[in-house]
């Protein structure tokens, strides 16, 4: 045999509070919500629940305001990282180039009508280095040229 009790609310309409509560208890999704029995009695274990947490721990609330408050700097931070993430790649990559050149074997000259390292003739040629006087180029080189841009700087 189920046992049900009936109870009955009075709500004065002059009171907002009140008439906020009688406009929820009558205008509800009732695809969310079975019926007003369901709406009152999940309210007020909801209400009691809350009131005995707080009870037990003064800083619940806040400690729950500080978790969503950590959430949503977590949440944007990651945004951030994830859209910056593509420049910081592009010059990663760049900067790794132009941080280990191309190691080349010295340049050497050999005189006109001696042998060179492999042990070839050269009789009349001029010698290996003309035109190379400086062989690292390094403060030649012109970027201006260049748009760096897409680097994010």
């Amino acid at each position: 045999m189920s046992k049900v009790l009936t109870t009955c609310f009075r709500f004065n309409m002059d009171n907002p509070e009140h008439a906020k509560a009688w406009g929820y208890l009558h205008n509800y999704d009732k695809d969310k919500i079975k019926s007003t029995n369901v709406a009152a009695i999940t309210a007020v274990n909801d209400y009691f629940d809350r009131m005995g947490r707080l009870a037990e721990d003064p800083y619940f609330e806040t400690r729950q305001r500080e978790e969503r408050f950590v959430e949503q700097i977590v949440s944007e931070v990651g945004k951030a990282f994830i859209a910056e993430m593509p420049k910081f790649l592009a010059s990663l990559m760049l900067s790794l180039n132009m941080g280990y050149p191309m190691r080349t074997a010295p340049i050497q000259a050999v005189p006109v009508g001696t042998e060179n390292s492999r042990g070839y003739a050269e009789d009349g040629n001029p010698s290996a280095t003309e035109g190379f006087e400086n062989a690292d180029n390094s403060e030649n080189d012109d970027y201006s040229g260049i748009d760096f841009d897409f680097i994010g700087g």
